[in-house]
């Protein structure tokens, strides 16, 4: 696992003084509108105020929280919030020696002139938040003479090396918070890229840590689990009635660490959170699925039917009745690379050949 909020924020610790070091965020802060993306919104909003962050850039993602909760992630981020949209938020923000914008893709040509005429006549170094890709970026930058730097959203890893357009940087942090790009400014130009991975080496920060327990808190007292869509299902059977007949299996299973994958996330007070709980149980999403450890006991843990599918009918008769054969395809669900950094089917499957 790499990547987090917590890293993040012992990473940008590591910068350098802080009279000397300016800190950007792209979004965006969320994945979709919903109530637990509102409280992510809020926990990152006051989590990067805790990084002494100097301007956050919202994308057309976050813009579907609403005004009014975009009001309450500026002021929990200290007022950092640029928006690409006209509105009672700025769209600027001078930083150090520099003046950070940001764009949406529709009129992102138009923004970063602007942006160029405005650091000019204050004489500082024109920054953008891009809200798009690579390509798009690279248009902007060919049609803006005295761009600097154009940090663009990318949904994957983060760069290795920059791009070089004219006299502008093309750089992406990629998705999910896994990397820290770090430049030094010269006065004349950028140097020093370096693309900080946000690895195991990197403990949690204290304080941060406090805000994100705090949301794991709210996360639980609104029932986030309780109030995941589910899609109907077959009634599953649990890992106690398919080891009554496959016993072989089930000594294998109980061996692996699917057999405690619920646990994990139980020590770290994330087992109420439907963004980590789904790849620790049976059939979240399903009807007939996990709720609870109380209440569905027999489905906790990455069990027989986490892939192989409900089963309690094939257990009432199993002659009549088969299983359906899976392999790679049931395992790709959980074991994404977000999830499952280096995740190798052969390589995962000799650890629970049964």
């Amino acid at each position: 696992m790499s990547g987090g909020i917590r890293r993040l924020a012992t990473a940008v610790q590591n910068l350098g003084p802080k009279d000397r070091t300016v800190f950007v965020v792209t979004g965006s802060l969320i994945g979709h509108p919903s109530r637990q993306d509102e409280l992510k919104a809020e926990t990152i909003a006051e989590a990067l105020k805790s990084c002494q962050v100097h301007a956050i850039g919202l994308t057309a993602d976050d813009l579907a929280l609403g005004e009014a909760m975009i009001a309450s992630v500026d002021r929990l981020s200290g007022g950092r919030v640029l928006t690409p949209q006209a509105g009672s938020l700025p769209n600027r923000r001078e930083s150090g020696p520099f003046l950070v914008g940001v764009a949406e893709s529709k009129l992102a040509e138009q923004a970063a002139r602007d942006l160029v005429r405005e650091a000019e006549a204050k004489r500082l170094v024109p920054i953008l938040l891009f809200d798009d890709g690579f390509e798009a970026a690279r248009r902007v930058a060919e049609a803006t003479a005295g761009l600097r730097l154009i940090v663009y959203r990318h949904a994957g890893s983060a760069s290795r090396e920059p791009t070089l357009v004219g006299q502008c940087l093309l750089i992406t942090p990629g998705n999910k918070g896994k990397a820290l790009l770090r430049l030094e400014w010269t006065g004349e130009s950028f140097r020093g890229f370096a693309a900080v991975d946000l690895g195991p080496s990197y403990a949690d920060d204290e304080r941060v840590a406090r805000i994100y327990a705090n949301y794991q808190r709210r996360v639980m007292s609104e029932g986030m689990l309780d109030k995941v869509l589910r899609r109907s299902s077959d009634p599953f059977a649990g890992n106690k009635v398919c080891g009554s007949c496959h016993l072989g299996a089930e000594s294998v299973w109980k061996q692996s660490r699917h057999a405690g994958a619920l646990a994990t996330l139980e020590k770290e007070s994330q087992d109420r959170d439907p963004d980590c709980t789904g790849c620790h149980v049976v059939g979240l999403d399903l009807a007939g699925g996990f709720r609870s450890r109380a209440e569905t006991p027999h489905l906790t843990d990455v069990g027989c039917e986490s892939c192989h599918g409900p089963g309690l009918a094939h257990a009432g008769d199993p002659q009549a009745i088969k299983m359906p054969k899976v392999g790679a395809k049931s395992c790709a669900p959980c074991h994404v690379p977000d999830h499952s950094p280096g995740f190798d089917y052969k390589t995962y499957w000799e650890k629970i050949r049964h």
